[in-house]
């Protein structure tokens, strides 16, 4: 088992800070960048998709104790890619860094209205891709006749319920609370433990939940600079 690990570092694994390979953030960003160009169109993507570059973050393998014949010592943790004091320790402890996790909003005159997670392991599934776009479509589309209320109004509402800083607005319809339907999702990371969301009909503009729960691990990496 020790064999197979170090092949696997050998040949994925890539030093944090290598001067030999190209920057982290272009390793499959530029494939993403091109397939939303194919999808959206030229003037969709430069207008209305975004990379959030202040929520990129990494998947970091621990190899300390590549020598070790237990596997429960290679242990994985997220870390933000902006967090270069970290990182730097990360570095002289020779970590490998074996998966990037790129944020991208989605836009409707400026303000996002889906705000997806994407990763080098999923650049290429395009049957994926394919859905997960013709929802974000349908989203825009909602707005753009009204049909939902705009991502400026939700933000309204979310700031009259209390909501400060936020670090998270997009159109889901994977609510916990609101099951089976389309919910504006709204996250305020004001507090460092934990986070204020609110939930409201796409539709009326209704206040339909509003709760506080903790981060989760890509939540903490992502808004890191939120957070410290």
């Amino acid at each position: 088992m020790k064999i197979k690990y170090y092949i696997l570092l050998v040949f994925f694994g890539i030093n944090l800070f290598s001067q030999n390979k190209i920057d982290l953030k272009e390793q499959c960003k530029l494939q993403y960048d091109s397939i939303f160009k194919d999808y959206f169109g030229e003037k969709f993507f430069k207008k209305n998709i975004r990379f959030d570059e202040e929520q990129y973050f990494l998947r970091v393998l621990d190899t300390v104790d590549v020598k070790s014949e237990d596997d429960d010592m290679f242990i994985s943790f997220l870390v933000n890619k902006n967090n270069t004091e970290f990182l730097k320790k990360i570095y002289k402890a020779q970590y490998f860094d074996y998966l990037d996790y790129y944020n991208y909003s989605f836009l409707y005159k400026g303000k996002p209205f889906s705000q997806m997670t994407y990763t080098c392991e999923t650049v290429n599934k395009k049957e994926y891709s394919d859905y997960e776009y013709r929802f974000i479509m349908n989203y825009y589309n909602k707005i753009k006749n009204k049909e939902y209320i705009s991502p400026r109004k939700a933000l309204k509402i979310a700031k009259a319920n209390g909501l400060k800083n936020i670090c998270y607005q997009s159109l889901t319809n994977a609510s916990f609370y609101n099951k089976n339907q389309d919910v504006w999702q709204i996250q305020d990371c004001s507090n460092e433990k934990r986070s204020k969301v609110i939930e409201v009909n796409p539709k009326s503009g209704e206040v339909l939940t509003l709760f506080e729960r903790g981060y989760k691990e890509g939540e903490k990496a992502a808004y890191w600079n939120l957070l410290k």
